[in-house]
């Protein structure tokens, strides 16, 4: 229930501040990750070197996500990249699901998006929910993947925007939940 108001208290100041898009706006946007289930509990951000570390998620295992992204200057594009319904499926999408949008990319992958408008421009937006992660055939190895999350600003009044991405590598497989770093 903290958690749920803690949410809820971040996404009201995200999404209620009156935002200004600066004249020059050198400032590169940030993205959070929060995952908890299966006794697993880690907050990713923009400054962690996902290049040597592995998400291993266990399979047909429920997990709670917070997801933003953030530019006191504003924020014109957050994006999250995933694979099909059959490695992650959505359980339930929490406050503002209807202000973001899902795509199919491909038969495998999909992007959930959310568009910030110059006329209107906001600080940052949240996504929370739970999804589950499919099912793996006993002596299967896993099915591998890539959680991509990506945040533009508008980059000022005249200027070019600036961005942030991180790419995470994922596995589930029929182990329990663990960060493997190299």
């Amino acid at each position: 229930m903290k958690r749920l108001f803690v949410t809820f208290v971040v996404c009201i100041t995200l999404l209620s501040c009156e935002t200004r898009i600066p004249e020059v706006d050198t400032t590169v946007p940030t993205f959070s990750f929060d995952i908890r289930g299966d006794g697993f509990n880690r907050v990713f951000t923009q400054d962690d070197d996902f290049s040597r570390m592995q998400l291993n998620l266990k399979a047909n295992t429920e997990y709670r996500f917070i997801y933003s992204g953030a530019d006191q200057g504003g924020v014109g594009l957050i994006q999250w990249q995933l694979g099909g319904s059959d490695q992650i499926e959505f359980v339930s999408p929490e406050l503002p699901f209807d202000s973001w949008s899902i795509r199919d990319i491909s038969v495998s992958n999909r992007m959930i998006e959310w568009f910030g408008e110059r006329t209107n421009p906001k600080t940052g937006a949240i996504l929370s929910g739970r999804f589950r992660t499919g099912v793996v055939p006993p002596g299967n190895s896993g099915n591998s993947g890539t959680l991509s999350f990506f945040v533009r600003d508008f980059g000022g009044q005249s200027g070019t925007s600036n961005r942030i991405r991180g790419n995470l590598n994922i596995l589930i497989h029929n182990s329990e939940t663990e960060l493997s770093e190299f």
